[in-house]
């Protein structure tokens, strides 16, 4: 025998089934399919237009020899032979891989300690007031902040004024021009590394986690060190997950660090394989040899998303 309650809702939930049968499969089902592709078309054309077309060219291009002007001639693979015999290139390739190790813990970790100490704030109001303040730099653009960096990086800017206002007069330096300090210089941009976008996904975490949970903790006497070890952290795993593919696939692409603060320079000491692409197209003329290095990049990319999707993403939170 059947409870009431679902003997009194079949008839309405059998009602709605029918009612979206007869709206899926109707005399104008038909018409409304081919308006819906209609609206969405457009966007079609333009995404096909503007980012699936210069891909394939791209591509195409990867495998010839092409300076912009005359035709193209195919080379098949030597511009990829020639790719890992040329010094630049793997130079580039070994900044990208510090530039990743270094980078990716300080895109991650200090947003998580803040998200943590606003989220603990007694009141809600201060919760949202200190989570504005960190979301304000948000509206600056990422040109100015570049500029402000390189006057923080001049001979006479504010870091070496404040090494020699401190006492440490003796570690001034020409941060930007010389190759023994410049990459270091470019991921040190951004301190204290405290990226809006990952405040809001991990503090966004920390708010999805159960009261009762906390709660618990704190009657059982967990510290505050063992708590976000033990729930915080496992408990915001799909955000960890997320922030570090997001990570791992935009941090190799750097190119307007070390376009507008070093050129690449001093030497090639800043040289990333985006910017590599970029000076030895645009700059040398050399548009085969530029598509190759993007081709190259873009196997590396699905790559990384073909590890995440199965070894990453599959694994349960």
């Amino acid at each position: 025998m059947q409870p009431r309650g679902l003997t009194a809702a079949l008839p309405e939930t059998s009602a709605r089934t029918v009612t979206h049968r007869r709206l899926v499969s109707g005399p104008n089902s038909s018409r409304r399919w081919v308006i819906g592709y209609l609206f969405i078309l457009p966007t079609l054309v333009f995404v096909g237009v503007f980012s699936y077309y210069p891909a394939v060219k791209a591509m195409q291009g990867a495998f010839s020899n092409w300076n912009g002007f005359n035709p193209p001639v195919f080379v098949g693979l030597g511009n990829f032979v020639q790719m890992f015999q040329d010094p630049v290139f793997i130079a580039s390739l070994w900044h990208v891989l510090i530039w990743t190790v270094v980078g990716i813990p300080l895109s991650l970790i200090p947003p998580f300690l803040v998200a943590e100490m606003i989220f603990h704030l007694g009141k809600a109001r201060s919760q949202y007031v200190f989570r504005t303040m960190f979301i304000i730099p948000m509206v600056l653009p990422g040109f100015v902040g570049l500029l402000i960096w390189l006057f923080i990086y001049q001979p006479t800017g504010l870091l070496n004024q404040f090494l020699g206002a401190v006492g440490l007069g003796f570690l001034r330096h020409q941060w930007l021009a010389d190759p023994h300090t410049a990459l270091g210089a470019l991921i040190g941009m951004g301190f204290p590394w405290i990226g809006a976008f990952q405040l809001l996904v991990l503090y966004a975490g920390l708010q999805a986690i159960p009261m009762e949970i906390l709660d618990a903790a704190a009657v059982d006497g967990v510290g505050t060190w063992s708590r976000i070890r033990a729930i915080d952290i496992p408990m915001i795993r799909g955000q960890w997950k997320l922030l570090f593919i997001l990570a791992i696939v935009s941090v190799p692409q750097n190119l307007i660090a070390p376009l507008i603060l070093t050129d690449g320079g001093p030497g090639t000491a800043t040289v990333t394989p985006v910017f590599y692409m970029y000076q030895t197209a645009i700059g040398y003329g050399l548009y085969g040899y530029g598509m190759a290095i993007a081709f190259l990049l873009f196997l590396a990319m699905m790559l990384l998303a073909i590890v995440n999707m199965k070894y990453i993403q599959s694994q349960p939170d």
